[in-house]
């Protein structure tokens, strides 16, 4: 970016959006592993950490394939399409558990 004080800014902003979504992905898990299977509340307070790595391992993979055979400068291209999937999942998601209630 040619201005440093906005690429502070946008860095900033990634890292509070990334640190947001872990508590609350958290509490999601625990109250359903509650109001569903309350024996499993120990497995479910691991899966936040499970998943996490999981996804920065298959996004590590995805970025060092893509790098290698397009380019480094197409590799946001591919950061877009699970951008869109994860979009896609969450509505999904949502769907199945608003039909649930």
């Amino acid at each position: 970016m040619p201005l440093s004080w906005l690429a502070f800014l946008c860095i900033v902003g990634i890292c509070c959006v990334n640190s947001m979504y872990g508590s609350s992905t958290q509490v999601y898990f625990l109250d359903l592993a509650a109001a569903e299977y309350p024996e499993s509340i120990d497995f479910a307070s691991s899966f936040n950490s499970i998943f996490a790595n999981v996804g920065i391992s298959l996004g590590s993979f995805t970025a060092a394939q893509a790098a290698g055979l397009t380019g480094i400068a197409s590799t946001p291209y591919f950061g877009g399409v699970y951008s869109l999937l994860s979009c896609l999942l969450m509505l999904l998601v949502c769907r199945q558990l608003a039909a649930k209630k």
